[in-house]
């Protein structure tokens, strides 16, 4: 420098690395933001991916409610299927399980049986007040108009509806709806909640974990799945059966055996027989069959095995289930789940289902999944 000032050499030097100065700070200022944006994303991926898991694997743990001995709760989860694999929520059916259908009894909510054959499937439920399973509350036993409920039989029929009409003087609840059929004396009716959980596509291509009531409500529950994949696993043996002392039939599980001398109302099956128990020799067999042991004494169940039958309550009958549901012991649910921002995907392939609009890897948030096994609470 001279007393003149700067040469042009020596302010093309200083321009020079003023600029590689400015130059580095912003690589370094780039290299944060994208730091700093990447990061919230990322965590926002796995917090979706645990709150969906988290999600589901507590409703199919929870299913059938509490399921204690000695009142109509403890039957549920032996005379109705709690968990059925679906092939399909609302989109085209798939050859494997994509949904749930979870039924639960409501704690603290209402519960009985019935006092009264009902005199048709539209008419009233005439309810058990004297019964231990029947609270003693403000309403009978428990109901109230909105309710859901489930009606079951002990023989593989059961409807699910809502309460229209509460009579507390006449002890009687009335469907919204005509029932499948009129049900019996003795017949419980529990409170209940039947919901179906899987993917719903949205506009933009993704999917949301969402929950449908059996009034058909919707409530998304995750967004950003990109794939669910429900495993179904059951006892490999069939139950075992036996009639006790006081006629009444006992099993392992699923629906125990009727009296050998019990005809059936439908006059479809043989004294003491239904969907699950044949007799032979007098005494009752099942109607199931061995499944192959893939994994401690539980077979894998594919949708082709819950639609082979046996029937219950019979083959043709509405609302008609594969006895085998009554097998099922554990699901195994993967879920996968996208960063919300096409912003941070790269090309389809391993690390992505769905491409994004990053070049950068270094913006990359690739998908995350998480498998968990639910052994079910019966």
């Amino acid at each position: 420098m001279s007393p003149r000032g700067f040469s042009l050499v020596e302010l093309l030097v200083a321009v020079v690395i003023t600029l590689l100065v400015i130059a580095g700070a912003l690589v370094v200022a780039a290299s944060a933001r994208s730091t700093f944006m990447v990061e919230p994303a990322a965590f926002d991926t796995a917090r979706r991916l645990r709150e969906g898991t988290d999600a589901l694997a507590g409703v199919v743990r929870g299913a059938g409610g509490a399921l204690s001995a000695g009142d109509g709760v403890g039957w549920l989860g032996s005379s109705v299927p709690v968990v059925w694999p679906l092939t399909t929520l609302d989109e085209t059916p798939s050859a494997t399980f994509s949904a749930l259908w979870i039924l639960r009894a409501v704690a603290e909510g209402g519960g009985g049986r019935a006092l009264l054959p009902q005199p048709g499937p539209g008419a009233a439920l005439t309810l058990d007040r004297a019964n231990g399973a029947c609270p003693l509350t403000a309403v009978v036993c428990g109901f109230d108009v909105g309710d859901a409920a489930v009606v079951f039989d002990g023989r593989g029929h059961f409807d699910v509806f809502e309460i229209a009409l509460v009579s507390d003087a006449l002890g009687q609840i009335m469907p919204s709806a005509p029932l499948s059929r009129a049900y019996a004396a003795g017949s419980w009716i529990v409170e209940a909640r039947a919901d179906r959980f899987g993917l719903v596509r949205q506009t933009d291509g993704s999917h949301t974990l969402t929950r449908v009531t059996w009034a058909g409500a919707r409530e998304p529950l995750v967004d950003g799945i990109v794939e669910l994949d429900i495993g179904v696993w059951g006892r490999r043996e069939p139950p075992l059966l036996r009639d006790a002392a006081d006629g009444a039939g006992l099993a392992t599980y699923g629906l125990h055996p009727p009296a050998a001398d019990a005809v059936d109302d439908d006059g479809y099956w043989l004294e003491g027989e239904h969907c699950m128990a044949a007799r032979s020799g007098g005494a009752p067999v099942t109607r199931l069959a061995d499944r192959p042991d893939e994994d401690a004494g539980l077979a894998r169940l594919t949708p082709v095995d819950l639609a082979d039958g046996p029937w219950c309550p019979r083959e043709g009958w509405p609302g008609a289930f594969d006895a085998d549901l009554f097998r099922i012991r554990r699901i195994d649910l993967r879920l996968r789940v996208e960063v919300r921002a096409a912003m941070f995907r790269g090309p389809v392939g391993r690390l992505f289902a769905r491409a994004g609009t990053a070049a950068d890897a270094r913006q990359w948030v690739s998908d995350r999944s998480l498998s968990v096994s639910v052994a079910l609470n019966r």
